[in-house]
């Protein structure tokens, strides 16, 4: 790992000495449009897909509920991984904007507002460590602004995860912004003689964000161990470029001696982790036995898995299958597993064509600038090293740990947001591509052109052309600009057009359940009317009714309980409520058009009276509300009912 922010040297940096932005400046910063941007297409986004919602997501909404009735809970129901800090700030919102779907969506959409401005800040630290110049700003500029617009017009897959509410991926995706660009302050301001008191801050500061990205999910390890990563090669640097001027145990010791203030980070992170410590130290540390067997539970895989992959090295290849044939392609273009059309399928070819193209334009000059020290490699190479080092390191563990092990076979989306971080370095390959770029455009074709202009001359003994070859340069490098900036609006509109164009019904439904009904309204209103209280029903059609009439309707999922998963019983008091109410109704999918699914033929095989009702859900299924007349029905009372409750019912 390289820092070149170092001296060779080792003279200290001057720190430029920046006058007080004024209160306009900031007014008219290009972040505010891309905050605008960002703000209007995820409202584009939401409005059209007409706030659906799946089961996973209302659930993190029926738990703020509960909180503003006075509960607290430590992690999402039923996953002793996922912290509830994102229940407990949509239940903030709730607080003041009512409960509802709209307001849901409010909370990660606010919050991916924080992730475009984390990303300017970043894009504006790594200038500083490329040391783009100020003057002329086109190149700090641009990077900073091409990153930000791409973190406000992510790819649909990516954005369609950013503001779903799955129990803490868009806090996640702030706290591993956040955590790259401490750490890279930290070395910078560690490397320009910052005071001993503000480089404890700085290690408090990331001690606390590691402690309460681990609570809230442990998907956060990437940005950790990219943090230390950086932290260790920017003082392994430092010793390397003392030991010129000294001998290696001096230098050594003077870089430990600044390193004493990382014990700061560790009661930082205990503030930050504190909830789980608070609950693993009352439930024997499942939080932590959790995480450790995804990391290393192959022995614990299903045995169709283990049968398919015999041994760890072949689950790995597997798994790096998946991510570069399935979910990569996926982050990079935006495709959803549930698109179609050939508009849709067009647009997403350019996106990935395009995103891949730059990723490896970025890739190749981080390479080349190991082999040759041109300024414009270097630059490049200080620019997207950190992204591109986050890039590879979230690759690293979807395709070593068991956490993915349920999306192998890319039919279903169930492992992609485990890799979903990757989005988060995408805006800066694309900087880091059109700046260079540009940089080239403009500083060395021109160079080149005059060269060859005064080379020609001399050979005739002749004055070069200077005002014909000047004007021909601007033209060429207008041009060249013009298409660069083209390139980059057609990308940005053919994503806004997917956002339009992506099927409302299916973009937020459940990648265990596509076809779970996306208006349930009608249902609602059915069971209001008719004053049914209570109801078996799959967690894809009962939590979300669950979450819009806030709790006055019981609907219980009995599965769990049939197939003895007591993790995925969620609301078990719910489920006995059920149980012991009078005649409660079944709420199932069933195949479109099927007036006489099994759920009907059990009951008229044991003779019970009951009154059924349709409604219709996605094209190719209906939901079937079923209420028994004669006598009370319990759904464990026969193996019959086992598969009643499933999504392809």
């Amino acid at each position: 790992m390289t820092l070149d922010t170092i001296n060779p040297d080792h003279k200290p940096q001057p720190v430029s000495q920046k006058r007080p932005e004024h209160w306009s400046t900031r007014l008219r910063s290009p972040l505010w449009l891309c905050l605008l941007v960002g703000l209007l297409v995820r409202a584009l986004l939401i409005i059209h897909t007409q706030g659906v919602i799946d089961g996973d997501e209302a659930l993190v909404s029926i738990q703020a509920q509960h909180i503003l009735r006075g509960e607290l809970p430590i992690y999402f129901y039923g996953v002793p991984y996922l912290g509830s800090l994102e229940a407990y700030l949509v239940a903030l919102v709730f607080a003041v904007a009512g409960s509802s779907v709209w307001a849901l969506r409010a909370e990660s959409t606010l919050l991916s507002l924080v992730i475009i401005w984390l990303t300017w800040r970043l894009a504006a630290a790594l200038a500083d460590v490329a040391q783009l110049p100020p003057f002329p700003a086109y190149a700090r500029q641009r990077f900073m602004l091409v990153a930000a617009l791409l973190a406000a017009v992510f790819p649909l897959y990516d954005t369609v995860l950013e503001i779903r509410t799955f129990g803490g991926y868009v806090e996640t995706f702030v706290l591993m912004l956040l955590l790259l660009l401490a750490a890279l302050r930290l070395t910078q301001r560690w490397c320009a003689g910052a005071s001993k008191r503000e480089l404890a801050w700085r290690w408090a500061g990331i001690g606390f964000i590691v402690g309460l990205g681990l609570w809230v999910d442990p998907l956060i390890i990437s940005a950790i161990v990219v943090a230390a990563l950086w932290i260790i090669g920017y003082c392994l640097r430092e010793i390397l470029s003392l030991r010129r001027h000294a001998s290696l145990w001096p230098s050594t010791f003077s870089v430990l001696k600044g390193l004493l203030w990382a014990f700061v980070a560790i009661p930082a992170s205990m503030v930050g982790c504190a909830p789980a410590i608070y609950w693993g130290n009352t439930h024997q540390w499942q939080n932590v036995t959790y995480i450790l067997n995804l990391g290393n539970g192959f022995s614990t895989l299903p045995p169709d898995v283990r049968a398919h992959y015999p041994t760890r090295l072949s689950l790995i290849g597997g798994l790096v299958k998946l991510y570069g044939t399935c979910v990569v392609p996926r982050i990079i273009s935006g495709a959803l597993p549930s698109e179609s059309g050939r508009l849709l399928t067009s647009l997403h070819t350019f996106t990935l064509v395009l995103g891949g193209c730059c990723i490896l334009l970025a890739v190749v000059l981080v390479a080349l600038s190991f082999v040759s020290h041109h300024p414009m490699l270097v630059q490049a190479r200080q620019l997207v090293f950190l992204p591109l080092l986050f890039a590879a390191t979230t690759a690293f563990f979807f395709c070593t740990s068991t956490a993915a092990v349920a999306g192998l076979g890319c039919n279903r989306d169930l492992a992609g947001r485990y890799a979903a971080p990757f989005m988060l370095a995408l805006p800066f390959f694309f900087a880091t591509a059109f700046t260079v770029i540009s940089m080239y455009i403009r500083e060395y074709i021109p160079e080149h052109s005059v060269k060859q202009t005064q080379n020609t001359a001399n050979l005739h003994n002749a004055r070069p052309p200077s005002s014909p070859a000047a004007a021909s340069r601007y033209r060429f490098s207008m041009l060249a600009q013009g298409t660069l900036l083209a390139i980059l609006l057609v990308y940005l509109c053919a994503q806004i057009a997917t956002y339009r164009l992506t099927d409302a019904g299916h973009t937020f439904q459940s990648p265990y359940c596509t076809h779970a009904p996306a208006n349930n309204d009608p249902i609602i209103a059915y069971l209001q009317h008719e004053h049914i209280r209570y109801a078996w029903a799959p967690n894809w059609v009962g939590f979300p009714m669950v979450f819009k009439t806030n709790g006055a309707i019981t609907l219980a999922d009995p599965q769990p309980v049939m197939k003895n998963l007591a993790y995925l019983n969620r609301f078990p008091a719910d489920v006995i409520a059920v149980l012991h109410a009078d005649r409660p109704s079944f709420l199932v999918m069933v195949p479109h058009g099927d007036r006489h699914p099994q759920l009907l033929r059990i009951f008229d095989a044991g003779h019970v009276s009951y009154h059924a009702v349709y409604f219709p859900s996605e094209p190719e299924t209906d939901v079937l509300l079923v209420t028994p007349i004669s006598r009370t029905v319990s759904p464990f009372e026969s193996s019959a009912y086992f598969n009643i409750f499933h999504c392809s019912s």
